[in-house]
């Protein structure tokens, strides 16, 4: 059962009346080598080391609480900054690139002497929030990995996500 607090932080509306939130989690392996069922205890003992990636409804209840957790002025930046990521654990291309696409699109009257600025108010929003580990890579828990991703795949998610607008 999902605590009603944590479903709270993550920005869902909770009442009284509302049903409890259940999630699934394994209590029991399979051994590839032997055909066993273990539980987490006998798995330990015997040195097999069991995955510790958190599930996908995990992955979108932390989020939530991290885009709860941002002031209404930085979510807009934010979620920008998660639909400009790849598949590979990064963005589709430079963050001052991407910042500068940010600034065009959402202060379209900026003067061009405030630009700088804005990117530094962007670039302390990242640090702030911690959602780059540096100028290429996402946080740990913000990336999306897939492992069968294929060169054209590459080109493809950085050519949508480039022309799209905001």
């Amino acid at each position: 059962m999902v605590p009603k607090e944590r479903l709270r932080a993550a920005g869902w509306k909770v009442a009284k009346t509302m049903r409890h939130v259940t999630q699934a989690v394994p209590d029991t392996w399979v051994d590839v080598g032997t055909g066993e069922l273990l539980s987490k205890s006998e798995a330990r003992k015997r040195g097999i080391k069991l995955p510790g990636a958190l599930s996908t409804s995990d992955k979108a209840l932390a989020l939530g609480e991290r885009l709860a957790a941002c002031t209404p002025g930085e979510r807009p930046f934010v979620r920008y900054l998660l639909k400009m990521r790849n598949q590979r654990g990064g963005l589709v291309g430079r963050l001052d690139d991407i910042l500068d696409r940010w600034i065009a699109q959402a202060c379209p009257e900026i003067r061009s002497t405030d630009k700088a600025r804005k990117r530094k108010q962007l670039r302390s929003i990242i640090e702030r929030r911690k959602l780059m580990a540096n100028d290429t890579t996402m946080a740990r828990d913000l990336q999306i990995l897939n492992p069968s991703i294929t060169k054209q795949a590459i080109l493809e998610e950085g050519a949508e996500l480039c022309a799209s607008p905001i």
